[in-house]
């Protein structure tokens, strides 16, 4: 977010469609806060796109009942891929509405050249299920850094896409659609913030733990990148205690501390079986891992002072317990209850496909200025 542009009528009326639908020209006028004749006059252009049509009426309040509009299903669909997992890349085919039409996921080799034809390979697949006419474009979600403005990957930690200059144009070349680089927990935001459990808040944090930790930042309706792209690589912070939140709160790192005092190899998966039936040594480090990832949450939403932070990511797998042990330390630590405010803690809506369905609403986001 480089400075709040005020948007248009036409974008204003097309969102409310996007993401309530079923609504009638009043109702829009009243609600975007422009005149009838505007509404009116913006649907239409719409209808001839092919993105909104008349749904049946509504009920009468003491008149004619209201003709309700929606957007087409599957008038306008983008394919979102979520680059960040071991040993997959996953894709879904969306539309404008949050429908997923198709989702498909292939197994890859953390190598610059096989990313690249992994991802046109998911991207051909997905695309030949897209409605005739409807397939604007791709929005990758990498696990890295990405420079907004030049559509590049600036950095990556976890993925060997890094090097790769022109990744998205190579995307382009090998696929023929357009393709828009994001960071994931950026996607993963904007498809809480749209359609999931962001959906009552103009500003949220969006936490997520996997390869790393990091966060996108959602408010007033846009996703704040910050000057060079790296607005929300929380997982950079250093903890009270020493070393980096992102080394220190992943979940590889918590089955490995967990190996060590127990003298044996032990999985993610059988640090959390052992947790659940109580293990005192498994009790302790997940304790432990809530409060480092409440340590960075509560930094990132204290200092932009957001309504809302929603986790994402394995974090979720540690279950109910540690979930509310996590949301009373946020909301212990939060500076808006000193002002008589409070910060809502909540799970992802989308869970694990939230990155791919964000990257496919990072495009459809962009088609009405």
């Amino acid at each position: 977010m480089s400075g709040k542009t005020q948007q248009s009528g036409k974008r204003r009326v097309f969102n409310l469609l996007r993401t309530e639908g079923g609504i009638s020209r009043a109702s829009l006028s009243q609600r975007c806060g422009l005149t009838r004749p505007a509404v009116s006059a913006i649907v239409d252009e719409l209808v001839r796109e092919g993105l909104v049509l008349e749904a049946g009426r509504g009920y009468s309040t003491g008149g004619k009942p209201p003709i309700l509009l929606k957007l087409v299903p599957g008038g306008r669909c983008a394919i979102g891929l979520d680059l960040g997992d071991d040993y997959l890349i996953r894709g879904v085919l969306c539309d404008c509405s949050c429908e997923v039409l198709s989702s498909a996921e292939l197994e890859y080799s953390n190598n610059c050249d096989d990313i690249v034809n992994v991802s046109s390979r998911l991207i051909n697949i997905l695309a030949s299920q897209a409605p005739a006419g409807s397939l604007v474009g791709v929005g990758a979600a990498v696990s890295g850094v990405v420079d907004a403005e030049k559509n590049e990957i600036a950095g990556s930690t976890t993925l060997d896409i890094a090097p790769y200059s022109g990744f998205a144009a190579c995307l382009q070349r090998k696929t023929n659609l357009p393709v828009i680089l994001e960071r994931r927990p950026n996607a993963a935001a904007l498809a809480e913030a749209l359609f999931g459990s962001g959906k009552n808040y103009t500003s949220l944090i969006y936490l997520t733990s996997g390869r790393g930790v990091g966060a996108g930042i959602f408010i007033n309706g846009e996703i704040y990148r910050g000057r060079f792209g790296s607005a929300g690589e929380i997982g950079l912070l250093r903890l009270p205690g020493g070393g980096r939140v992102e080394e220190i709160a992943r979940p590889s790192t918590v089955a490995a501390e967990f190996s060590r005092l127990k003298g044996r190899n032990n999985t993610f998966a059988e640090f959390l079986a052992a947790f659940r039936n109580g293990d005192p040594d498994a009790e302790h480090l997940a304790r432990l891992n809530a409060e480092q990832l409440a340590f960075a949450a509560e930094t990132a939403a204290n200092l932009f002072d957001t309504e809302a932070v929603i986790l994402g990511g394995r974090a979720l797998e540690f279950g109910e317990r540690w979930f509310n042990y996590f949301k009373h330390i946020l909301e212990l630590n939060s500076t808006s209850g000193a002002v008589g405010g409070k910060l809502c803690v909540e799970r992802s809506f989308f869970g694990s496909s939230g990155v791919a369905v964000g990257g496919a609403q990072v495009v459809l986001d962009r088609i009405i200025k």
